[in-house]
């Protein structure tokens, strides 16, 4: 029975160029940044596959790297989710702390990357969606030419229609780039577990200025841990549309137009994950509704 059983080999670059080096002679190479998802899967070590190759990012200084100034900060991929919210959390936008506060507790925060909450393959985490709504940027490196390639790109333009974030052949993250918003009304909410229950998951992250009746700029992303993300730029458009308060007839309207958009996008959403979306878009709304009546006579006259 531990015949077929075998132990995979560890790479452990120390800077770009020995990683480089590394993922040209072993293009189908896995990586290891924090092994928070890795390790959480069942069966995950020792492997049935045969060479199977890991080089693990951690020894990469350039991917520890994190930066600041007025308009933004810098994260490199192998920053973890308690180092961004203990750099970062006076002036990061309010969804994306709440988002990972909501992921776990410090145990799974000191070990999990910001890289490896994006470029996890088989389930999508939550981070994904609030960073897409955050309008981030992330710098990719890629093998073309058997050269080692750098390009920065809006993280929506790596989303594929069946909203999976999808990297270049032989591809990674190395830094991600948030710029700060004064959007003055932010909201992650998750129902379910992303990492046990991910069929019945699903995690919302919404971001607009309230000017009033009307939402300025708002950016909404639905995430179903195993169907993908969906963020569309009409769905923003029909958000920009409305006025506030909206009554029961308005809010309706306005829940069949969005689920017109998911059910086109994932035909597999289950009823339990349809109930929770609409509670959360429930919530969003009648939050809304309560802000807009409440505004100060002297701005709303």
């Amino acid at each position: 029975m531990f015949a077929a059983l075998s132990s995979p080999n560890i790479h452990t670059p120390r800077n770009m160029q020995e990683y480089s080096s590394i993922i040209l002679h072993y293009p189908s190479s896995s990586f290891w940044a924090g092994g928070t998802y890795i390790m959480s899967r069942p069966d995950a070590y020792p492997s049935n596959s045969l060479n199977q190759e890991i080089i693990y990012l951690g020894g990469i200084e350039e991917l520890h790297r994190f930066q600041r100034n007025d308009r933004f900060a810098e994260f490199g991929s192998m920053v973890t989710l308690d180092e961004i919210i203990s750099t970062g959390k006076t002036v990061l936008p309010k969804v994306l702390i709440d988002n990972i506060e909501n992921i776990g507790s410090r145990l799974i925060t000191r070990r999990a990357t910001i890289g490896g909450a994006l470029a996890s393959k088989d389930v999508i985490t939550s981070f994904p969606g609030t960073l897409i709504v955050l309008d981030a940027n992330v710098e990719v490196k890629f093998i073309k030419k058997k050269r080692l390639h750098s390009k920065w790109m809006q993280l929506t333009r790596l989303l594929d229609r069946n909203g999976h974030l999808v990297l270049p052949a032989q591809g990674m993250i190395s830094r991600v780039r948030i710029a700060f918003t004064d959007k003055n009304y932010q909201n992650f909410s998750s129902v379910g577990s992303f990492m046990t229950k991910g069929d019945d998951a699903v995690a919302v992250a919404f971001a607009t200025t309230l000017n009033q009746d009307l939402l300025l700029n708002p950016t909404i992303a639905f995430t179903y841990p195993k169907l993908g993300i969906l963020y569309s730029r009409d769905v923003d458009n029909v958000l920009s549309s409305l006025r506030f308060p909206l009554d029961d007839k308005e809010y309706k309207s306005l829940e069949m137009i969005l689920f017109t958009f998911i059910d086109s996008t994932f035909q597999n959403i289950s009823e339990l994950q349809r109930a929770r979306t609409k509670g959360i878009l429930r919530n969003i709304i009648d939050d809304l509704n309560e802000k807009a009546l409440t505004v100060p006579q002297s701005e709303g006259s």
